[in-house]
C-alpha cells in the first residue's frame, strides 16, 4: 500500500513537472520567444508521452507545431499538427481538435494548397460551432478573408476582415493581425489614406502590448510578434517612393528595449515616422556614413545615409544573403587566407551589401552599420573589396556597429562622463572545471593591458579574486575602461544567461559566472568595455533588437563602446592585438580608430595572425 502511494505521489510530481514545462513554453510563446517555447514544449511532450497523459501530449505536440510554424518550418509544423490531431481524435478532445484543424487550414493555405485549406477549414468550422469556440470561428473567418484576398476578391476579403475585427478586441494578436490585413487589402486597391490609417492602427495595437522596459526577458523577443506589420507597411511606403519614411518607420521598431532602458527614446520625438529625426543630420554629427539594412523573404533593403543624401537600394532575399554569410564564416573559421584565395563569398557579399552604395563611401570614411538578421553574425570588416586588388574592407573604412538611427543620434551628441579611475581589469581566473581550461596567455594579456595605466588609477582582480561578485563590488561606474580576460559563454535559448566565466565563489562553488542579466543591473559610464572572451557578442539575434549577449548587456548598462567577440578568441594572438589597442588609446585615439589600427598591424604582418580567424572575431559596438 505504501509503495502504491509512493508511486502515485511520484506520478503526480512528474505530471506537475510536465505541465510546468508546458506552461513555461506557453509563457515564452506569448513573449514571442519561439525557440525557447519550442524547447520547453518538446520536453513537456516527451514527459507526457512517458506518463501516458494523452491530453497533455496533444496540447504540447500542437503547441510545438505552432512554434515550429512561427519559426518558418512549415513541413515539420504540419507533421506535428497531424500527429496531434490523431491523438486528439482518439480521445474525442473537441476543443483541441478544432484548434488543430484551424492551424492545419492555415498551414495548408501558407503552403499554397488552397483546396486542402478549405477542407480543413470546413471540418474545423463544424467542430468549433459544436462547442461554441469563438476564437476558432474568428480565425476561420479570417482565413476565409485571406483566401478571398489571394484569389483576387478584395471586397469579400475586406468584408470578412472588418467583421472579424469588430469582435477581435479580446485577442490582441488577432486584432493587430487583422488591421495589418485590412491595410494590405486597401493597399492592393491603391487607397492610400485608408492604407496609411490601418497600418498605423496595427502598429498602435501592437506597441500597446509591448512589455514594460524593466522586463528585458519579456521585451527582447516581443518584436518578433510584429515585425511583419512593420515590413508590410515599409514595403507599401517603398512602392510609393517614400523610402525615407520607410527607413524612419523601421527604425522606430528597432532596439526599443535597449533605447527605453537607457532613456534614449524619452529624449527624442516619438511620432510614428520620427519626423524630428533627420538621418542626414545624424550622419553629419557623426562625420560619417550610415548603412542600414532590412532583410526580407522576397527582397532585402539597404539605406545609405550621408550628410547630404539618403539613397535606397533593393538587395537579394535574406535566404541568399544568409547562405553566403554561412559559407564565408565557414571559410574564415577554417583559417582560410581569404584574401589570397579571393574567396568568392567574401567578394559576393561585398558586391551584394556594399557595392550598391560604394559611391557614397569615400576611402577613409567612418561607417556605422545597422544590421539585421543574419548580418549580425558577419564582421563587415572582412568583406573583400575586389579592386584594385582583393583586400579587406577594413583597409578602406573605420567601422562601428550600432542598433538604430536613434541610438546613433544620442551617440553623436554624448560622451561618457569623466570617471575618477581609469581601468577595471578582471581575468585569468582559477578554472572552475575541466570545461573551462586555464588560458595560457591570459597573464600576458593582463600585464600588457595593465601596463598602459598608472597603478593609482587601476584595479586588477585576478585568480581567486576574480569572482562574479567582485565586479559589482568594485563599483564599475567609476572606471573609464573595463576589460575582461576569461572564458565566455553565449546562451542561445536564454541570451541574458550569457556570461563571463570567472573563479568559483568561496562557500558557493556553483557561483562562477558573471551573467548578462546581472551586468545590466549596474550602470556604468565607461568609454570602452572589452570582453576578451569567447562569444562575447552573443549567439542569438532577436528581430528588431539585434544580437543579444554580453556586448548588448554592457551597452544596456551604459558603456559608450563595447568590443565583443563573434566566435572564439585565440589565446595566443589576442594579447598582441590588445597591447596595440591600448597603446593607441593611450596616444589619444578613439576606440574605433584604435581597434582598426591594431587590426591593420596584424593584417599587414607576415604572421599567421593576419588571417581574419584571429582578428575579426573582435567587433566594435557603439552605445550612448
Amino acid at each position: 500500500m505504501n509503495e502504491s502511494s509512493d508511486i502515485a505521489r511520484s506520478i503526480r510530481a512528474r505530471l506537475h513537472l510536465e505541465r510546468n514545462l508546458g506552461n513555461i513554453g506557453w509563457a515564452y510563446h506569448e513573449m514571442g520567444d519561439y525557440e525557447r517555447a519550442l524547447a520547453s514544449y518538446e520536453q513537456a511532450r516527451e514527459q507526457a508521452e512517458k506518463l501516458g497523459a494523452v491530453q497533455d501530449q496533444v496540447k504540447w505536440t500542437a503547441a510545438a507545431g505552432h512554434d515550429t510554424w512561427y519559426l518558418g518550418n512549415l513541413k515539420d509544423a504540419i507533421g506535428l499538427h497531424q500527429k496531434a490531431l490523431v491523438l486528439a481524435e482518439a480521445i474525442h478532445d473537441a476543443p483541441d481538435i478544432a484548434a488543430i484543424q484551424v492551424n492545419l487550414a492555415y498551414l495548408a493555405f501558407q503552403s499554397g494548397e488552397t483546396d486542402a485549406a478549405r477542407s480543413y477549414a470546413a471540418a474545423a468550422l463544424n467542430t468549433a460551432q459544436s462547442i461554441h469556440d469563438q476564437r476558432a470561428m474568428l480565425d476561420l473567418q479570417t482565413l476565409q478573408g485571406a483566401i478571398a484576398d489571394k484569389t483576387g476578391d478584395h471586397s469579400a476579403a475586406l468584408k470578412a476582415f472588418l467583421q472579424v475585427h469588430a469582435s477581435s478586441t479580446p485577442y490582441p494578436d488577432l486584432h493587430w493581425d487583422l488591421e495589418d490585413r485590412i491595410a494590405g487589402v486597401y493597399a492592393e486597391q491603391n487607397q492610400a489614406a485608408a492604407t496609411d490609417t490601418w497600418y498605423k492602427k496595427a502598429i498602435g495595437s501592437f506597441e500597446a502590448q509591448r512589455p514594460p522596459v524593466a522586463s528585458e526577458e519579456s521585451s527582447l523577443p516581443f518584436f518578433a510578434n510584429g515585425d511583419k506589420i512593420y515590413s508590410d507597411y515599409a514595403g507599401w511606403l517603398i512602392r510609393r517612393g517614400k523610402t525615407e519614411d520607410a527607413l524612419r518607420l523601421l527604425d522606430f521598431g528597432r532596439a526599443r528595449t535597449l533605447e527605453m532602458g537607457l532613456g534614449v527614446t524619452a529624449k527624442l520625438p516619438h511620432s510614428l515616422f520620427e519626423q524630428g529625426l533627420d538621418p542626414k543630420a545624424v550622419a553629419r554629427k557623426l562625420h560619417g556614413v550610415i548603412l542600414s539594412w532590412w532583410l526580407g523573404d522576397d527582397e532585402s533593403w539597404l539605406w545609405a545615409v550621408s550628410g547630404s543624401q539618403v539613397r535606397f537600394y533593393r538587395l537579394p532575399p535574406k535566404a541568399e544573403i544568409a547562405a553566403r554569410i554561412r559559407a564565408y564564416g565557414d571559410a574564415i573559421l577554417s583559417s582560410s587566407d581569404v584574401v589570397a584565395t579571393g574567396d568568392r563569398n567574401g567578394l559576393a557579399l561585398y558586391n551584394m551589401l556594399i557595392a550598391p552604395a560604394a559611391a557614397m563611401i569615400p576611402k577613409g570614411s567612418k561607417v556605422f552599420i545597422i544590421s539585421d538578421g543574419s548580418l549580425d553574425e558577419l564582421n563587415f570588416e572582412t568583406l573583400l573589396v575586389p579592386r584594385p586588388v582583393p583586400h579587406f574592407w577594413i583597409e578602406d573604412v573605420t567601422l562601428t556597429s550600432a542598433d538604430s538611427l536613434r541610438m546613433l543620434n544620442a551617440f553623436a551628441t554624448h560622451r561618457a562622463a569623466k570617471t575618477p579611475k581609469d581601468l577595471l581589469l578582471i581575468g585569468n581566473p582559477v578554472s572552475p572545471g575541466a570545461e573551462y581550461e586555464n588560458l595560457p596567455n591570459a597573464a600576458t594579456e593582463l600585464q600588457d593591458v595593465e601596463d598602459h595605466f598608472p597603478a593609482a588609477k587601476r584595479l586588477v582582480l585576478t585568480g581567486r579574486q576574480a569572482v562574479p561578485a567582485a565586479y559589482a563590488a568594485s563599483d564599475p561606474a567609476e572606471f573609464s575602461y573595463i576589460h575582461f580576460v576569461a572564458h565566455g559563454m553565449a546562451s542561445r535559448l536564454s541570451p541574458l544567461d550569457s556570461a563571463v566565466v570567472l573563479s568559483r565563489t568561496p562557500g558557493d562553488p556553483d557561483n562562477f559566472k558573471l551573467y548578462a542579466r546581472n551586468i545590466i543591473r549596474h550602470p556604468i559610464h565607461a568609454d570602452l568595455v572589452t570582453i576578451s572572451a569567447c562569444y562575447g557578442s552573443g549567439s542569438r539575434e532577436y528581430a528588431g533588437e539585434g544580437l543579444i549577449g554580453l556586448s548588448w548587456a554592457f551597452l544596456r548598462a551604459g558603456s559608450h563602446y563595447v568590443i565583443g567577440t563573434l566566435w572564439e578568441a585565440n589565446d595566443a594572438s589576442t594579447p598582441q592585438l590588445m597591447d596595440r589597442l591600448y597603446s593607441a588609446l593611450a596616444q589619444g585615439q578613439a576606440p574605433d580608430s584604435a581597434l582598426r589600427d591594431a587590426k591593420l598591424s596584424v593584417i599587414h604582418s607576415r604572421s599567421i595572425y593576419r588571417k581574419p580567424l584571429y582578428w575579426a572575431t573582435f567587433q566594435l559596438y557603439g552605445g550612448v
